[in-house]
């Protein structure tokens, strides 16, 4: 399962590298959406260019992830994944937060509006405590003034005794008026009476509507700890996303580290190999005085027909050059050329020489590495490795076209296939530009 995982996410980042690859060139030729303008005009020398330019580095691409371990493979997926999904689940988190502002927000709106409410109510309350003081206050005043005309016979007794019992007019009118004030004095009694009760009805009805609205703002107030909590809740959720995510960031950043020292140090080891295959064969140069150049094999004329094909049938799978890995971002030199070979296909002689070495290297597996002598001036070697096992050995005299090898997968590689170099005066040069 492990295994099927790793090879998942080596596809989703090849996927993800070929991606960008493509996009760049792609836009570089306006062949990118908006751009149709700049695609009519190109060439079709300049397409055949960057298509070819697309085609070396996808090819670039799928070498650097051969190099790439299961561990960095999996380790380049999983950060990829996760700086696709950070600005989505930071979103996500600041829509959450603002959510929680704006419940908090309403939580003081409404607690606020609950405490007017409840400092009306006490208003209202008290106002109600007095208005019935009052009311009780006016009942009794009438009650008394009610109980005190009844005992006097009433309005109408008063008038008749002012009428028929006075001594003379002025006493007449005297009378008259006495009777007049208590009627008026009655009559503001019972109408202060009737409006004391209305007051105190309205208090009692503006009580009633503050303690609903009271009731409404408490029932309010409790849907929005709901709606508050929640919103925490979301909020937390997405802050622990994003925290997960930054956790596997930093594991997957960790990983690709350690795979890259890793890599480094196996870079390292078969450098230090190739300098020693390049003394080897710098020195065995001196022992037979050759005058050949000063090693530097990469600017040397290749001399065209000497070497033949160490393969029946020849296709390049990655050419010779420097190459910038797309997960370490390491520039390193691929010294040779990987030609594609099925595991035990038979390898040959690319010219006649002596086989100098045939045995396990580091990086470099199973390698045979054949001296050709001086051809133009120059001394010309050939090396065959990741080898499955040999038809050679050391000391050997081989020809041009004799079987000395077969083909494998030893060495760090992860498929069967022949790497194989040309060096001139010890140094690494490019075979298929003009050697075979």
């Amino acid at each position: 399962m492990a295994t099927h995982d790793a090879g998942r996410a080596g596809r989703r980042l090849l996927l993800a590298v070929c991606a960008v690859v493509v996009a760049v060139l792609l836009g570089a030729v306006g062949l990118v959406p908006g751009g149709a303008s700049s695609a009519d005009a190109a060439t079709d020398a300049q397409l055949r260019a960057k298509q070819q330019q697309l085609k070396d580095a996808l090819e670039q691409a799928q070498e650097g992830l051969a190099d790439t371990g299961e561990r960095a493979q999996q380790a380049a997926a999983e950060l990829a994944d996760v700086q696709s999904r950070q600005p989505a689940v930071q979103a996500a988190l600041d829509t959450a937060q603002t959510a929680v502002r704006t419940a908090k927000d309403r939580d003081v709106e409404l607690a606020g509006q609950l405490a007017a409410a409840e400092a009306a109510e006490q208003v209202a309350v008290g106002e109600l405590a007095q208005g019935e003081a009052d009311l009780a206050a006016a009942e009794k005043r009438v009650s008394r003034l009610v109980s005190a005309t009844y005992r006097g016979g009433g309005i109408d007794t008063g008038l008749a005794l002012a009428v028929v019992g006075g001594e003379g007019p002025s006493e007449l009118a005297d009378r008259l008026a006495l009777v007049d004030t208590a009627a008026r004095v009655q009559q503001a009694s019972t109408a202060r009476l009737a409006q004391t009760r209305a007051e105190q009805q309205h208090r009692a009805d503006r009580l009633e509507a503050v303690r609903a609205q009271i009731a409404e703002l408490r029932a309010q107030a409790a849907e929005q700890v709901v709606v508050t909590q929640r919103a925490e809740a979301e909020a937390q959720a997405r802050k622990d996303e994003l925290a997960a995510l930054e956790a596997t960031k930093a594991k997957a950043l960790a990983d690709v580290e350690a795979e890259k020292r890793a890599y480094e140090q196996q870079a390292a080891a078969a450098q230090a190999e190739s300098d020693d295959i390049g003394a080897q064969l710098r020195a065995r140069a001196k022992a037979r005085g050759s005058k050949g150049g000063s090693g530097s094999g990469g600017s040397a004329a290749p001399q065209r027909g000497v070497l033949g094909n160490p393969l029946a049938a020849m296709t390049v799978t990655s050419g010779f050059g420097y190459r910038v890995h797309p997960v370490y971002h390491v520039r390193r030199l691929h010294a040779g050329t990987d030609l594609r070979a099925a595991c035990g296909t038979p390898v040959y002689a690319a010219a006649d020489g002596e086989v100098v070495r045939a045995g396990p290297g580091t990086g470099y597996g199973n390698i045979l590495v054949i001296d050709h002598g001086t051809t133009g001036g120059r001394d010309v070697a050939t090396a065959y490795a990741h080898l499955s096992r040999f038809a050679a050995s050391p000391g050997q005299e081989v020809r041009k076209g004799q079987l000395v090898a077969y083909s494998g997968s030893t060495g760090v590689g992860t498929a069967c296939h022949l790497h194989f170099e040309v060096r001139v005066d010890g140094s690494p040069t490019d075979a298929m530009a003009g050697w075979l």
